[in-house]
């Protein structure tokens, strides 16, 4: 019979218990690059095939937010232990006494056996990891282990751990008292994580990562902006519509993660009319579109008998590409013959266009009819086909329709 190729990993560690008591598992602090965590840990995740598993789905947004935090800043670190349930089987631990006289310092082997599941179990930190391991495999980060291969032990730490964290307050924020810039501390956290200290307003600190982030980079129009043209009360409001949608999407927390990776795909898609002088980027454009876009989102959630996880990045750019895709470049390169938008009635005028050249492409009828903010004489002599492309013009050209007379006549 042949034998299972067996891979390990060994690591410097400390093993101990926490508890002087009987029936607790023992602990193994040690650190180890990102791509072997992966490679010896499994994460048993919850879902409609699996109603026992640990771990919540893994979200690729949350997999990118720890991309951009690494990316962002030399200094950003991850100094919370990933967690791990650790088989008792398929590890080996040598070690001496510590000098703290508690536990013990020693080499840990794990073992990892071709064909069988992972020793290892990530119970709480799989964003951390596959974060990690995506911007650099060879990044170490914290493990705190225990060890145990009881399956009501690991969902009982799951639910602790996840259930205990809570929000810092503004009032515990400005007590404390340390000594450190509270203006430099915010302003690497919007750069860095996503998020500000608290010591202002959370919509403008939201502003802020906007404004550092793709694809609204440099793009605001602030008074230290001269580049700047897209007013920031424009995304202010789009972002507002996208937090009042959060808990009908699911995208608790992760609103304006949700909104930046949406637009990022309407940037690819429509990368001809990303630019001041289309109408793509108007103030009443950024907030109707956003509101169309969620309230598609909105639709499909409802219509579906299993929940969208919108915050799988494929799922969200797949309905975005769709929704968009509808809407031809043309539509936002065209001149407006609608005037005075920047109002609650223009921003329902604008909406109402959207759904009749939604309406048109499903109908395949020719994307500008009944759209009100289009002139067609202006289009005079083009044909667009339902995804809003020139299509060659059927009617001959005067000098084609001289050659084909005199050819007429020659016979």
């Amino acid at each position: 019979m042949k034998k299972r190729a067996t891979e390990q990993y060994k690591y410097g560690a400390l093993k101990y218990s926490q508890r002087a008591t009987e029936g607790g598992p023992d602990f193994l602090i040690f650190h180890a690059p990102a791509s072997e965590i992966v490679a010896w840990a499994d994460v048993d995740r919850l879902g409609p095939e699996n109603r026992t598993g640990a771990q919540r789905p893994l979200r690729k947004l949350k997999v990118n937010k720890v991309v951009r935090f690494l990316r962002s800043n030399p200094k950003n670190t991850i100094p919370t232990s990933i967690v791990v349930a650790v088989d008792p089987r398929a590890i080996e631990f040598k070690g001496q006494k510590a000098a703290s006289g508690k536990g013990q310092v020693g080499t840990l082997t794990l073992n990892v056996s071709s064909g069988k599941d992972k020793p290892c179990l990530i119970i709480d930190g799989q964003h951390r990891v596959f974060g990690a391991n995506a911007f650099h495999p060879s990044m170490n980060l914290n493990i705190v282990a225990f060890i145990d291969n009881d399956d009501s032990e690991r969902a009982f730490q799951f639910v602790v751990i996840n259930n205990s964290g809570s929000r810092i307050s503004k009032d515990h924020i400005k007590a404390l008292n340390l000594n450190f810039d509270k203006e430099d501390l915010n302003q690497r956290l919007i750069g860095s994580a996503g998020f500000g200290l608290g010591i202002r307003d959370e919509r403008y600190d939201e502003l802020q990562v906007i404004d550092e982030s793709e694809p609204f980079k440099g793009l605001l129009k602030w008074p230290t902006n001269a580049e700047g043209f897209i007013p920031p009360n424009a995304i202010e409001s789009a972002l507002a519509e996208t937090h009042d949608r959060s808990a009908l999407l699911g995208i608790q927390d992760l609103e304006l993660d949700l909104f930046l990776s949406i637009w990022s795909t309407i940037k690819k898609i429509r990368k001809n009319v990303w630019n001041q002088n289309s109408q793509l980027l108007r103030k009443v454009s950024i907030y109707a579109l956003t509101h169309y876009m969620l309230e598609s989102m909105v639709a499909k959630q409802r219509n579906e008998d299993e929940p969208v996880d919108f915050t799988d990045e494929d799922t969200l750019t797949g309905l975005v590409t769709r929704v968009i895709s509808r809407i031809p470049e043309e539509f936002w390169s065209s001149e407006w013959k609608v005037k005075e938008l920047d109002t609650s009635l223009g921003r329902q005028k604008l909406l109402e266009n959207l759904q009749i050249i939604d309406s048109n492409a499903r109908f395949r009828r020719p994307w500008y009819d009944n759209v009100t903010f289009i002139d067609p004489t202006l289009l005079a002599g083009q044909e667009y086909d339902t995804a809003g492309k020139k299509r060659i013009k059927r009617t001959a050209t005067k000098s084609t329709a001289t050659k084909k007379a005199s050819k007429k006549t020659k016979r």
